[in-house]
């Protein structure tokens, strides 16, 4: 394998290879769903639960009864399409606290918090060992299987040697007809919380030089999946890396520099470290990722709401056993990681592939500065000082050129040092020689007067007076006076607030799943035009974060449409086949990647949505997308998933679920017969609002072709 160079290079595969029509196409890819199992298979972390202190008893003339508060921890995102992921801050079951180690796991409100240090908002971790996944440290299995915690998966298998006592992921055997790929996706559209880091232990391991693993990323709202490279350390850089001596190399490396070591991983950054192993009587050619080393991938999704991350097999050309010379996830059955309860997250550091992901909110307020909370204290700790109060030593005018009254605008006085603490203006003003520093003031014009006092008074309060009956242009003004006076907290403020002016409380304003008719109600963006508007006051004001949350807003809006749409639909046509159709290395007919796009009763796109368009053909219109409850697959004459393995593959009336399962034909009817999915375990998830869109004209009858 030759080290390679980060650059925009293409996945090898022609799956990932090819480009998306629009973020809403899974390019060929089928996510399947996998019903949770029960405990102790797999444990729900977060559940619902109540507060013992209030509980209150209400008494009546027949029987007593009792309401308490119960607390529901809310998912922050969805982990491949219909697993609730959530913030580890988030407190555990309190039926789980025996499983935490430390007297900090029960809290005195009687949450349960398990004692973690770590900085990461979100974590996937899995172990080959035990087979299972891991969420957010905690050393309790969530999912079962490693294809359980896939978005799709085709022609790999879990592999035990029990001679070597190894396990790991690798190609079925005999399979020349696909390539072997495994793909799993995250989306934290749901919070409205961008990736801030990303940083992945993707173990792997090579046995012959015409093997090859390739990892590739691709954001949601990209059409590409990205290559990511793999450099292999020279064996003057393996020197620095003290993990490598206790791998299958057997060798130590006891020159181990701290400071070369982190100069090795900045400039590969982006990029997996591997290195060459020793050979041995059984391969020549030896190549491992470096133990428990997380790569920062961060360059490829920061930013973003979601992303997916594939790994493609290559098998070695060379010999009966090729299929194995591609491994992924290479774990030892000795050191397992399930019952470690003790190690807590220490144990997880074995685990073959480890997502590690640090969120942050779309706008970040800032705390107040220490400067100015100590401008505010100084001169009296017990007692803040007050704008217009007693000791103003500096008069703000204000020139108003809409005000034709201006006794209505007495001067504002305010503090001096509190203006050079909180306002970068005043504060180059202040230590300037212009006349306003000595004179102790200064007019400013053109400027409204009222949302200047609010910015003077926000100085000195920390809030905004009148803030509860502020609409979408009041907040546009407050932004620009933030900006003109350079005061970063209140401007920082101003967006977030008219971001949530503009954006709901979730990004899919779905319609009520139970209604029977809710397919016909088209899913609408917020006001494009609206949107370009505070674009361009993002531009004029300096506002690059309200810029990019908007950015990210249309960007993900119809994925965010896509997946609540599935999630709320009836999972039949997700559904795996059963276990006696998956043999160990026999090709899984129910795992099969479509050749092209969808085509439904909607139009072009995946499960029968169609591209987006403009409606009315006013280019400045809402881009609007028709969302179903769920399709329906009616047999044709020839019934061809009865026959899935004939000859019927051919001929598909039904575009992608029709490939998928034969001579079908995909057909949207309200009332289908299906009955209501399960609900996404483990964890609730919110209701989701009910419609308040117009009625779109219904389908066509169900008779018409597909």
């Amino acid at each position: 394998m030759s080290n390679q160079t980060p650059d925009n290079s293409e996945p090898t595969l022609p799956l990932l290879r090819q480009e998306r029509e629009n973020v809403v196409d899974f390019g060929g890819l089928c996510p399947l769903y996998y019903a949770p199992m029960h405990y102790p298979t797999e444990v729900e972390l977060y559940e619902p639960s109540f507060d013992p202190h209030s509980a209150a008893l209400h008494e009546n003339s027949r029987q007593p009864a009792a309401t308490v508060k119960v607390q529901v921890p809310l998912p922050c995102g969805h982990f491949n399409i219909w697993r609730p992921l959530h913030d580890r801050r988030a407190p555990v079951a309190a039926r789980l606290a025996r499983f935490f180690v430390g007297s900090a796991a029960l809290q005195p409100d009687g949450r349960v918090v398990a004692p973690n240090n770590s900085t990461w908002d979100s974590r996937i971790s899995y172990s080959s060992a035990d087979d299972e996944y891991y969420e957010n440290g905690h050393v309790l299995p969530v999912i079962n299987g490693w294809r359980h915690g896939t978005l799709a998966a085709r022609s790999l298998f879990r592999k035990v040697e029990h001679d070597w006592m190894m396990t790991y992921l690798a190609p079925e055997q005999g399979n020349s007809h696909q390539q072997p790929l495994a793909v799993w996706r995250f989306n934290y559209a749901e919070s409205r919380r961008a990736v801030e880091r990303f940083h992945a232990v993707l173990g792997f391991s090579l046995f012959a030089e015409s093997a090859a693993v390739e990892w590739c990323v691709r954001p949601l709202s990209s059409h590409r999946f990205r290559r990511i490279p793999i450099h292999v350390l020279t064996p003057e850089e393996a020197r620095y890396f003290s993990e490598i001596g206790s791998g299958d190399s057997g060798e130590s490396h006891a020159d181990d520099s701290l400071e070369q070591r982190a100069r090795i991983i900045e400039q590969y950054c982006g990029q997996i470290l591997a290195y060459r192993a020793s050979s041995n009587e059984y391969n020549d050619y030896v190549v491992h990722s470096v133990p428990a080393l997380a790569a920062d991938l961060t360059q490829y999704v920061e930013g973003e709401y979601g992303f997916e991350l594939a790994v493609s097999f290559v098998p070695a050309s060379e010999g009966p056993d090729g299929w194995q010379k591609a491994q992924v996830a290479r774990q030892s059955l000795h050191h397992p990681i399930s019952g470690r309860m003790r190690e807590g997250e220490d144990a997880l550091s074995r685990c073959g592939l480890d997502f590690r992901i640090k969120l942050r909110d779309d706008i970040v307020v800032p705390p107040v500065s220490v400067e100015l909370t100590h401008a505010l204290t100084a001169t009296a700790p017990e007692q803040r000082l007050c704008m217009d109060g007693p000791g103003c030593n500096f008069t703000i005018c204000v020139r108003d050129p809409e005000n034709t009254v201006g006794s209505l605008q007495p001067p504002i006085g305010a503090h001096e040092h509190v203006l050079r603490a909180g306002s970068e203006y005043f504060a180059a003003l202040l230590e300037s020689d212009m006349a306003e520093s000595s004179s102790k003031q200064v007019e400013l014009e053109g400027m409204p007067y009222g949302p200047v006092r609010s910015a003077i008074y926000f100085l000195y309060a920390d809030s905004v007076p009148r803030e509860e009956s502020m609409d979408l242009n009041d907040w546009i003004v407050l932004l620009d006076v933030a900006s003109r006076l350079s005061i970063p907290r209140l401007h920082q403020l101003s967006q977030a607030r008219i971001l949530a002016e503009v954006v709901p409380d979730t990004l899919a304003a779905l319609q009520d799943p139970s209604d029977e008719d809710s397919y016909k109600v088209p899913a609408e963006y917020p006001d494009l035009e609206t949107i370009e508007l505070l674009q361009g006051v993002a531009a004029d004001t300096g506002a690059h974060d309200l810029a990019q949350a908007l950015d990210r807003l249309v960007a993900y809006y119809p994925i965010e449409v896509c997946e609540n749409r599935i999630r709320s639909s009836p999972v039949g046509e997700f559904v795996p086949p059963p276990p006696h159709h998956m043999g160990t290395h026999d090709h899984d007919p129910g795992i099969r990647f479509a050749v092209g796009r969808a085509q439904g009763p909607f139009g072009r796109g995946p499960f029968g949505h169609h591209d987006f368009e403009i409606e009315g053909g006013d280019p400045h219109g809402p881009v609007q997308m028709p969302i179903m409850a769920g399709p329906a697959i009616h047999p044709e004459i020839a019934p061809g998933f009865a026959h899935a393995g004939g000859n019927h593959r051919g001929v598909h009336d039904g575009g992608f679920l029709g490939r998928l399962l034969g001579n079908w034909r995909l057909t949207n009817i309200p009332n289908n017969g299906h009955a209501d999915p399960p609900a996404p375990q483990p964890g609730p998830v919110p209701d989701v609002p009910h419609a308040t869109h117009a009625h779109m004209p219904p389908p066509e009858s169900d008779s018409e072709s597909d």
